[in-house]
């Protein structure tokens, strides 16, 4: 049997008012899926009424907070937590939002979301300690616990997150507490709070299965356990973007990593009573092998570049001749476009034909959407098919094989050329399949993308297929393209994946614990899924980058972007704050504040902000369906600022002139104050030099007008009285200085 430390219910013996009062009044949480479980479906609920006064009577709800919404969800709409709840939201007219959960048969706090826009530019003066962090959280949690469910809970902290993609940031404090039954640590269970680094409350989560759970006995051997996770547990290669596994990352380096980490169908858990090895959802785990739908592969294209309508015209053209039958061209009756997290805009176009063997006079278009990559990213047999149907009835219905198969031809006609890169993702269980057709949802059989045989995360191809016909009539691909240049280089893995379970093990600790089982992609379950118990490796979670063999630590990765060489620095509120709004970004755990910014980091930073705010007179350029974006030589599309460069040209904060960008060179103090200029929305008035004076003696006439507009702003002004330095470079100290101002400046108006 396992040895137990010391529970947080025994431990806790401390009397804490430490800024609880107003704490209490901005109590929330930033993110989680609701997870609570009841042994059975409840009948009884309380009312709207009685469910919001359960909240006020948890937390506090400032009088200026506006009750905004409350809905009811029963425990049928929400299979995933097994019970009834209210969600219940208020809201003030600043647009900061309180959320809660109130469990609608027990009336318990299940989870308090608060967000609030306004971000405090001073927050490192007013740093809690661990301590009072800590003494904060357990007070809250004493006051939303029973002393039954504290007594089942282990030290803060002792087993990690609650949830285990959480990134524990420097300016953050974070406290979970791991529900212990019979010595043995449930992780997916307990209670989850977050505080900020002003010591209130941004998060409060409860996951707490009521029904029974496994009992200890007739178990296989410890020993036997870890011989099966050894020999029988693998991890899966997989092509990331390293923004998504570190939520960072250098940005000079190629944004893609070949790693190993389990996938939800992936063996690896042990069934301590079965001694089976299971997957992610609970399930007997059954090694799957990729395998493509051909063998063809796209040919490279050379350096990619954006097509014109016309040219995704001819594209059109030549798609629909694969299709059975003969089709005549009717126009393109729509496009449509995208800028995505990575603000790259992307064109697409709607074209339509029509069948010449119809007969009849009614609509039987058939629709093809071409991207301005060039790149198939939609079919359509029948208007909407697209998009998966909601609420039809069905009178009968065709077996999920019998879609795979129309699928799958679909597919192996559109993308021909490409099958070798193609493979078909793992089907939803029948009692998926069946929550489907309750719901009236047409069928969506998806296909995985690869790179060089390996598969790329989280991209995939979604094919529609009517549940009572059979047919295909819908197809839709990424919207962020298509994988074929997902990285510009092969990259290729110099271990296999028994080495990668080691490297894995080694980092963690082999334990028995209870587990709740997930969902999986397709996400519908019919009833929560009953707890196991396990054998596993738990502790730093992280993936092994298949290239250099190194074990990758989410914390050790997050902690490296928190920056450790500003303590002394007399802007470290401003660097702290840009840090705190990603607008700059420690790279092993160094921020260089003395460095000088690039002029792609200057255009990253300011888009960055559009992002957050509105900024009066700027609006968003789009060009015409028939022109190209404006392309600067020095930058193409594999550059790592090319969005935030292609996204500034559309704001206008940059002009459309010259062949030349030059991102990688520093910034100067003009050209910085052009950019701000523009992004105040006065790019109009740069060429109005007749109209504006400076005390600024060093100064081009042509320079007058932005330097005037951003010193009359407050935000950039001169080294001295008479000497603005037009050609001076700008470190990370000072913009982020620059951008505080601006922020205190929103905040004011």
């Amino acid at each position: 049997m396992l040895k137990r430390r010391q529970s947080w219910g025994v431990a806790m013996g401390v009397s804490t008012s430490i800024l609880l009062t107003s704490v209490l009044t901005t109590i929330g949480m930033s993110g989680g899926a609701l997870v609570t479980y009841a042994a059975e479906e409840q009948t009884k609920s309380i009312s709207q009424e009685e469910a919001i006064q359960a909240a006020k009577k948890w937390v506090t709800i400032p009088a200026d907070y506006k009750l905004e919404r409350a809905s009811f969800l029963d425990a049928k709409r929400d299979p995933f937590s097994g019970t009834s709840s209210w969600r219940i939201a208020w809201e003030d007219t600043k647009s900061n939002r309180i959320m809660v959960t109130i469990d609608a048969a027990s009336s318990k706090l299940l989870q308090y979301s608060y967000y609030r826009d306004k971000v405090n530019t001073t927050a490192s003066q007013k740093k809690l300690s661990s301590e009072q962090a800590l003494s904060i959280a357990e007070e809250f949690l004493q006051r939303v616990t029973t002393s039954e469910e504290r007594q089942k809970l282990s030290k803060p902290n002792e087993f990690g997150p609650l949830y285990p993609y959480f990134f524990q940031q420097q300016t953050i404090h974070h406290f979970s507490f791991t529900r212990m039954e019979n010595e043995i640590p449930f992780l997916e269970n307990g209670f989850q709070i977050v505080l900020d680094q002003e010591g209130q409350l941004t998060s409060f989560s409860r996951e707490w299965y009521d029904g029974k759970l496994p009992v200890a006995t007739q178990m296989i051997s410890a020993e036997e356990g870890k011989k099966l996770l050894m020999e029988q547990t693998k991890p899966s290669l997989l092509l990331v973007n390293q923004r998504d596994v570190l939520r960072g990352g250098d940005s000079s380096a190629d944004p893609y990593m070949l790693i190993y980490r389990f996938e939800e169908n992936d063996p690896q858990f042990v069934d301590a009573i079965s001694g089976k090895v299971v997957n992610a959802a609970g399930t007997e785990a059954v090694e799957r092998k990729i395998q493509p739908l051909g063998t063809t592969v796209a040919k490279n294209k050379g350096e990619e570049r954006i097509i014109t309508k016309d040219e995704a015209q001819k594209i059109a053209e030549q798609v629909i001749k694969k299709l059975p039958g003969s089709y005549r061209f009717e126009g393109s009756y729509g496009s449509g476009s995208s800028t995505g997290a990575d603000g790259i805009r992307r064109q697409n176009w709607d074209f339509s034909f029509t069948p010449l063997q119809t007969k009849t006079d009614s609509e039987e278009r058939l629709e093809l959407t071409i991207s301005d990559r060039g790149e198939l990213m939609g079919y359509e047999a029948r208007e909407g098919a697209r998009f998966r149907d909601r609420g039809r009835k069905f009178s009968t219905v065709v077996p999920w094989s019998k879609a795979e198969a129309s699928a799958i031809q679909l597919v192996k006609t559109l993308y021909a050329d490409r099958l070798g890169e193609i493979y078909l993702l793992p089907a939803p269980t029948e009692d998926e399949q069946k929550q489907l057709i309750e719901r009236g949802e047409s069928y969506g059989v998806r296909f995985g993308w690869l790179k060089d045989g390996v598969t790329i995360q989280s991209m995939y191809t979604e094919v529609i297929v009517d549940p009572e016909t059979g047919e295909a009539e819908g197809l839709r691909s990424p919207w962020d393209d298509l994988p074929a240049y997902a990285t510009e280089k092969s990259l290729k893995a110099t271990i296999d994946h028994t080495k990668a379970n080691q490297i894995m093990q080694k980092q963690k600790e082999f334990r028995l614990t209870y587990y709740q089982p997930q969902y999986t992609s397709y996400g519908f379950p019919s009833q929560p899924k009953e707890p196991l118990l396990i054998y596993r490796y738990v502790g730093d979670e992280g993936v092994v980058d298949a290239v250099s063999g190194q074990w990758v630590s989410y914390a050790e990765a997050e902690k490296n972007r928190q920056p450790q060489d500003i303590d002394e620095h007399p802007q470290k509120a401003a660097l702290e704050f840009a840090v705190r709004m990603d607008l700059l970004t420690a790279k092993d755990g160094k921020l260089e504040p003395d460095k000088a910014v690039t002029r792609g980091e200057m255009a990253q930073i300011l888009t960055s902000l559009t992002n957050r705010y509105e900024f009066r007179n700027l609006g968003m350029f789009y060009e015409d369906d028939e022109e190209q974006t404006y392309q600067f030589t020095d930058v193409d599309m594999k550059n790592a600022y090319y969005p935030a460069i292609q996204k500034a040209i559309r704001y206008g904060i940059i002009a459309k002139e010259g062949k030349t960008f030059n991102p990688d060179r520093a910034v100067t103090r003009i050209e910085a104050a052009e950019m701000l200029a523009r992004l105040f929305g006065y790019g109009s008035l740069l060429e109005k030099t007749d109209i504006f004076i400076t005390p600024y003696t060093d100064l081009q006439k042509k320079q007058v007008p932005a330097v005037a507009l951003v010193n009359a702003k407050g935000i950039l002004s001169g080294k001295s009285p008479t000497a603005f330095n037009p050609n001076e470079s700008l470190t990370r100290a000072e913009v982020a200085q620059l951008v505080q101002t601006l922020y205190e400046q929103t905040q004011k108006k």
